[in-house]
């Protein structure tokens, strides 16, 4: 994976972690605070909402499957049209971008489904790396429970097992890249101070 150009002012912050983990709750949380502190912040997710994002959403949703090949290759276009349309024009314009979902989402959903890591990553190596990425950790029960009230279980998210591997890789891939993990189970005012405390670091604020 390239890493970060010298030309980009901004900085790209990944929050990942398993289905209901609270990805989507503590970006909104950080970017609120980001924002109170008068910093330009652009909120984003993946898989995207652009033509590629919505042939793997509708896939999620059992409408057709596809080989996994093909899905690691679907979603590491959707990130480079992310990256170009989204990312790279928000950091080269000074904003921090959080995103839900980015680079080690791929590594750990498509090498639990048997793909080897090494070309996970070959095919994911034209886009930036973010600066910081963060594991919001939580048991697979405990992250169902919290999706089942809300809406219909995916395809992905009704297999408990594969569930089960891709936190396990998850948390393989924050030990070898680098990932600050962070445990989703605490209260949700607790889990956003400890990613905060993180983000501070990295923005010096």
């Amino acid at each position: 994976m390239v890493k970060r150009g010298d030309g980009l002012r901004g900085k790209l912050i990944a929050l990942e972690g398993t289905d209901g983990c609270g990805k989507t709750t503590h970006a909104k949380l950080l970017v609120e605070w980001l924002r109170s502190k008068g910093l330009k912040t652009v909120i984003t997710d993946e898989p995207t909402d652009g033509r590629i994002g919505e042939i793997l959403k509708r896939a999620a949703k059992g409408e057709f499957k596809l080989l996994p090949e093909v899905e690691a290759l679907l979603f590491a276009a959707d990130r480079v049209q992310h990256v170009a349309e989204i990312i790279l024009p928000a950091l080269e314009s000074g904003n921090i971008v959080v995103t839900e979902r980015y680079i080690h989402s791929s590594m750990a959903y498509q090498s639990a489904r048997g793909l080897p890591l090494k070309w996970i990553k070959t095919i994911n190596s034209r886009v930036p790396r973010p600066d910081l990425a963060i594991l919001i950790d939580v048991p697979v029960a405990d992250a169902l429970k919290r999706i089942k009230p809300l809406r219909e279980l995916d395809t992905f998210e009704q297999d408990q097992e594969f569930q089960k591997r891709v936190r396990e890789k998850y948390r393989e891939i924050a030990d070898e890249e680098s990932l600050i993990v962070v445990n989703g189970v605490a209260k949700i005012e607790e889990v956003q101070a400890d990613i905060r405390k993180h983000v501070s670091a990295l923005l010096g604020i």
